[in-house]
Parts: structure tokens; sequence; C-alpha cells
């Protein structure tokens, strides 16, 4: 038993040392930028053009349009993209700034998705409760 406490113990001391080198180490890495939820510039916020692929989970059949569309919108803090072709919008969206004036979003979780917006420029890759949707501005 006095075996197992001293086990513990030293399990704990070394989860503890672990979790402080890994929380100072992230700090470290900064460059300078602060990362946080932006507001995008009101010339993004428009329709693009492009590649549309949306794969419901129903199976009730592949959405697919080569000149489909995505219009990004605003909605208090969040966006959303509603899609043409009656492929369900995205809504509660925020976004990140990158460098060179690009946008992105991401989510972990029961979702995955992937969402680049810059200038001219809209990439969706994103999956939720198993339906996909992909669209790449031409």
């Amino acid at each position: 038993m006095k075996t197992q406490n001293i086990f513990f113990r030293n399990v704990s001391k070394v989860v503890l040392v672990l979790s402080i080198l890994f929380m100072t180490s992230c700090g470290s890495d900064d460059d300078g930028t602060e990362v946080g939820v932006v507001e995008l510039p009101a010339s993004l916020l428009t329709s693009y053009t492009g590649n549309l692929v949306y794969t419901p989970i129903d199976g009730s059949g592949i959405t697919e349009n080569n000149n489909g569309t995505a219009t990004l919108s605003r909605s208090g803090d969040t966006y959303t993209v509603s899609f043409s072709d009656g492929v369900p919008s995205l809504t509660g969206i925020t976004f990140i700034t990158g460098s060179n004036g690009t946008f992105s979003s991401a989510s972990a979780g029961s979702s995955s998705s992937g969402i680049v917006v810059e200038e001219d420029d809209l990439r969706i890759g994103v999956t939720i409760s198993g339906s996909n949707w992909s669209f790449a501005a031409n």
C-alpha cells in the first residue's frame, strides 16, 4: 500500500511539472499578434460563385453544382453562409485573422470545419452530424 502511495505521489508530481511546462511553453510561442475573434471587412460580405458539393447524412442525394453560390453575411457577432440549390446554411460562425488579409474559422468536437475567406476567395470544408459541405470559389 505504501508503494502505491509513493507511486501516485510521484505520478502527480510529474503531471504537475509537465502541465506547468506546457503552459509556459505555449506562452513563449507568441509572435506579438493578438489572436481573437474579429469582424470581417464589409467587402468580404458578398456572394461567391464556385464548386458547391453537399452530402446529407440522410442519404437523400448529393447536391453538386460547379456554379453554385455561397453568400457570406453578418448577424450580430456571428456570420452565416447561405448556399444556392437548397443546401442548408451554416450559422454561428466566428473568424480569426490570419496573415495578409486572410480570415479563418475552425471548430472541433462533434463537428469539423474549416472556412477561409480572403479577397475574392472563399473555401469551405464542413462536417456536422455526418452531413458534409464543400465550397471552393472559382
